[in-house]
């Protein structure tokens, strides 16, 4: 990257974001061909929220950042829209979001530094219509918005007094400052310090920026072992003076400033989250006395960890609420809260006393109780913001590493229990590995998917997060398969010791782990026959030789004919028949799994065989540059060249009941860029369905798939963005 002192915006004028609602293109850009209204399966969060902030102005208006899933707003009764799905592959590394700034002049103005690792480029974007469109400023210096210390904050800020000023704290390259909105940006070379701190080998540097609203005055956090962690300017950045080190061997995660221009500070002996803090304080600095006072909360709870979020009641000064960081309890990180300005505390929980003083709703999302019961979720982990809503002082949010959670009742704390609620509609961060709509049939699910962190779910509804009962939990899950003819019936794959092979045959509401497999490796992938009467399951292993089960997973035998690493798949509509690609050829098995032949058929090593629902014998491959398909078992093949670039194919229901199946797929034509495609006429032509606002990061693993009951429905795969789904607009 080009470390200079000083650089220019880039103006991006087709960057128009429309979040979830009809596809929409700006001048200039390739449009798609079809309108597409795009949202996500309902699963509530599951993925880390860093940080939030409300804007003080405007009621209702709040903002969240993720650390791998882009930034968000929410505005007054309304959910939360995703405001980066214009960023693509290309630009996935700014989806992980560092820092972000609502400005207290102009709400509408927003801000925030995109830059998932250190080791990758890093850009500044500003948006002036509250997220709609931006600009991008490419950034000198690394973000780390994925890495240690990315609960800290806020490193952006805009100034109160002059909100054409906006500052920025890096993490190895100082402080940096706009005077004009962001059109130019500057290094801030008066600033004596970038940081000496490395946690897990990152540098953390510059850990927020902030005002004091009293005098104007402006100081900042910044990571240093020598406990000397917090600068002030008096002359607008000019010159700085150190405060004394007040806390040794401690980094300041937050600060917040009251109204009456006290400075409240939320410390841990390290800054978190993977990395969990063992010590901690909290602190307030009076900045007439220039001194500072230990106000750490002693209530003989059982604490442990330090401390991460810490936010001021902007109706009351002398209230305050700061999070635990790295309290592994059994009730999760504690919330302590005061209206003395910190003489005094109360909190959620106290483990040696066993009382609690709240209660968690999480009924929209039942899931979040991890399998302990009814509204009996933790209050969450890695709970590194806390912020209180400057027009409702009973409303404080945080985020978790699974979700956001927001106080109905602060203020009645000590009174009457404190109502914790789900409150991360419309939020989706989950990196998910694959996904079946099969037909409908007995109450089945309408989607079975896998993903990282939380396994995978049923879903009986994909507008509705689903309840814990059809919530796997069991291990990172590496394949999954359906029974199209009893989808009630289905098998998933984890990188799990004792949980690698998993049946259910109630449509997700309980799962059977297999007690004894013949193979001592995880993982691998797995194919249901049709009716699930017999499983084929290929092991990731050197030796990759795949077994079959016609008793779900009690005995297993040696599949017969296929070399080591075969990719499969079973026929969706003959129980009998799986299909299978090895060292080039195509294999058909016609006697339930038991034996494969070669047909003869050559494909491409990488090939992957998909089955198409309701079409005995259609097989359709990709492999990058090539789609074949056979509508005869493999015995022959036609070759498709109207996608010369495709990763994925998947199918989904035609428009009319004799159609044959929609082909949807993640390429490029050649003509209208790499995204989203539909063909309804077995690949002759596609249309593109997405458009350059709706490109959701990382299409990673690539995988897509359309819904076997409704038409136009298409889900695929992102790497923080959860299920994306597509329907066509009305």
């Amino acid at each position: 990257m080009n470390k200079q002192g000083r650089f220019t915006a880039v103006l991006l004028s087709g960057v128009i974001l429309c979040g979830i609602g009809t596809g929409c293109a700006a001048d200039g850009s390739k449009t798609a061909k079809a309108d597409y209204t795009w949202s996500n399966v309902a699963i509530g969060g599951g993925g880390y929220v860093t940080g939030m902030e409300y804007n003080p102005k405007e009621e209702g208006l709040v903002y969240a950042r993720t650390d791998i899933g882009g930034l968000y707003r929410r505005k007054k009764d309304t959910d939360w829209e995703p405001l980066t799905d214009f960023l693509g592959a290309d630009e996935w590394g700014y989806i992980g979001i560092e820092s972000m700034a609502t400005d207290p002049v102009e709400p509408n103005r927003v801000y925030f530094a995109g830059g998932t690792y250190m080791s990758d480029d890093a850009a500044l974007f500003a948006s002036d219509d509250y997220g709609e469109t931006w600009t991008r400023f490419d950034a000198p210096f690394s973000c780390g918005g994925n890495q240690s210390g990315r609960g800290c904050g806020e490193r952006m800020c805009v100034n109160p007094n002059n909100n054409k000023e906006v500052w920025f704290g890096s993490r190895d390259s100082g402080l940096w400052k706009t005077t004009d909105y962001g059109k130019n940006w500057e290094e801030v070379t008066s600033f004596p310090e970038k940081g000496d701190y490395k946690q897990e080998s990152n540098s953390i540097g510059i850990l927020w920026v902030t005002f004091d609203p009293t005098s104007g005055d402006m100081y900042v956090g910044v990571a240093m072992t020598d406990g000397t962690c917090i600068y002030k300017s008096t002359d607008g950045g000019d010159s700085w003076t150190a405060l004394a080190a007040n806390a040794a061997g401690m980094y300041p995660l937050h600060a917040a400033f009251s109204n009456s221009g006290k400075l409240y500070l939320a410390y841990s002996d390290n800054c978190g989250p993977n990395l969990s803090p063992t010590a901690g304080a909290v602190y307030v600095y009076d900045t007439q006395s220039d001194s500072f006072t230990d106000i750490t909360p002693d209530l003989n709870d059982g604490r442990q960890g330090g401390f991460g979020g810490i936010s001021v009641d902007a109706r009351n000064p002398d209230t305050v609420v700061v999070s635990t960081l790295g309290w592994w309890s059994d009730n999760g990180d504690n919330l302590y809260y005061t209206t003395d300005g910190g003489d005094s505390w109360s909190g959620l929980f106290n483990l040696n006393t066993k009382e609690n003083h709240y209660q968690m709703d999480t009924a929209q999302a039942e899931w979040l109780d991890w399998g302990r019961g009814e509204n009996q979720a933790k209050t969450g982990w890695w709970v590194a913001d806390v912020n209180i809503n400057p027009f409702n002082s009973d409303e404080v949010m945080y985020g978790t590493g699974a979700t956001i959670y927001s106080t109905q009742n602060m203020t009645k704390i000590g009174t009457e229990p404190v109502t914790i609620a789900f409150d991360a509609y419309g939020l989706e961060e989950t990196a998910v590995f694959k996904m079946l709509a099969p037909p409908s049939k007995d109450d089945s699910p309408q989607l079975y998917s896998i993903m990282g962190d939380l396994t995978g779910f049923a879903h009986k509804d994909v507008t509705q997060c689903p309840d814990d009962a059809h919530f796997m939990k069991n291990g990172k899950p590496t394949d999954l398969d359906v029974a199209f003819q009893n989808p009630n019936t289905a098998v998933y794959l984890s990188e799990e010791k004792t949980t690698t092979i998993n049946f259910t045959q109630d449509g997700g509401a309980t799962w059977e782990t297999v007690k004894h497999k013949p193979d001592p490796a995880i993982g691998g992938q797995v194919a249901m026959s049709a009716d699930g009467s017999s499983t084929i399951w290929v092991p990731n292993s050197i030796s990759g030789k795949p077994y079959v089960t016609t008793d779900l997973g009690k005995t297993w035998y040696y599949v017969e004919g296929l070399g080591f690493n075969a990719k499969i798949a079973a026929d969706r509509v003959n129980p009998k028949v799986f299909y299978a690609t090895c060292d080039g050829l195509f294999y058909v098995s016609r006697d339930g799994g038991v034996t494969f032949e070669s047909t003869g058929q050559m494909v491409a090593d990488s090939a992957e065989p998909v089955a198409v629902f309701g079409q005995e014998g259609n097989v359709w491959i990709s492999s990058s540059t090539m789609i074949m398909y056979t509508e005869d078992g493999g015995e022959s093949f036609q070759t498709v060249k109207t996608l010369p670039t495709v990763d994925s194919i998947g199918f989904g229901k035609g428009k009319e009941e004799d159609s044959y199946p929609v082909i949807y797929a993640e390429g490029d034509d050649g003509e209208n860029g790499y995204g989203i495609y539909r063909s309804e006429d077995k690949g002759k032509s596609w249309i593109r369905i997405n458009d350059e606002q709706h490109k959701f990061g990382n299409l990673n693993p690539k995988y897509i798939t359309g819904d076997s009951n409704v038409y136009g429905r298409v889900y695929f795969c992102t790497d923080g963005r959860g299920i994306v789904m597509g329907d066509i607009a009305s």
